[in-house]
């Protein structure tokens, strides 16, 4: 008897860097760069290969907001890793950990970014 067992897990892929237009609180001033963090205070940007750190009531109030979801984001993205490495512990992680990917034409080491929420299995027999 033949089987075959196909186990597959969705998952998700973040950005690292967004690269952006800057804009001040009194909306004169503007600038290009990249956003790297930000905490309730301040902000961190690379600006022409530099980091910056600068207070955010310094900018726009869309800059603020879209600040906030990028930190949520961050949030979200560390919860997902912790969620895939408790993951990876259990009996099932383990099996699944031996996953390959396909990169070109050659196959290489599969590491879980968040754990799956959804499984399909596909399992055939013949006589």
């Amino acid at each position: 008897m033949k089987k075959t067992i196909l186990l597959l897990g969705a998952l998700a892929v973040s950005a690292v860097s967004q690269a952006r237009t800057w804009t001040s609180a009194n909306g004169e001033n503007t600038f290009e760069a990249d956003y790297l963090s930000s905490d309730a205070n301040t902000v961190t940007v690379l600006r022409n290969g530099r980091k910056v750190i600068f207070k955010i009531e310094l900018l726009s109030k869309e800059d603020k907001t879209w600040i906030e979801a990028e930190a949520k984001k961050a949030v979200q993205a560390d919860a997902d890793k912790k969620a895939a490495a408790e993951f990876s512990e259990s009996d099932f992680g383990k099996a699944l950990g031996k996953m390959q990917k396909l990169d070109g034409k050659k196959f290489s080491k599969y590491e879980l970014e968040t754990a799956p929420k959804l499984f399909l299995l596909y399992f055939s027999a013949s006589w």
